[in-house]
This record gives structure tokens, C-alpha cells and sequence, in this order.
């Protein structure tokens, strides 16, 4: 499980978007921004649901993958 801060890093690091995290009716949620400031999609509620989304980005994921091996 990766914490929001590598997620956002790998995020910033390899794409033009930003991840933020926010408290929505006393729940967190995260969502994806992109590089125009817009909310892309929905926001996820939990973080293993946006590991699963960003993954999709070949170099997110080889970002990701080189601080599990570490």
C-alpha cells in the first residue's frame, strides 16, 4: 500500500497532473487534477483505488513499482 505522498509524487513526476487530497462531507477523497486546474473524473474514496487507476500510466506505474523494490 502506497501512501497518498508517493502517490501524488509518482503522479506530479510522470504526468502534468496534481493529486489533492480533501474532506468531503467528513470523508476523504482524492482527485485527480489536471495541468488546467479541472477535476478529472470522479474523486476515489479510498487509495488503493487510485493506485489502481494511475497504474494505468505505464511510467506511473514503473515509478511506483521502483520504491516497492527499494
Amino acid at each position: 500500500m502506497f501512501t497518498f505522498e508517493q502517490l501524488r509524487d509518482a503522479v506530479t513526476e510522470c504526468t502534468g497532473y496534481d493529486l489533492i487530497q480533501r474532506i468531503d462531507e467528513d470523508e476523504v477523497e482524492y482527485a485527480l487534477i489536471d495541468p488546467y486546474g479541472d477535476q478529472d473524473g470522479d474523486a476515489f474514496y479510498d487509495l488503493s483505488d487510485v493506485a489502481d487507476f494511475i497504474t494505468n500510466n505505464e511510467a506511473v506505474d514503473e515509478y511506483l513499482y521502483a520504491l516497492e523494490v527499494k
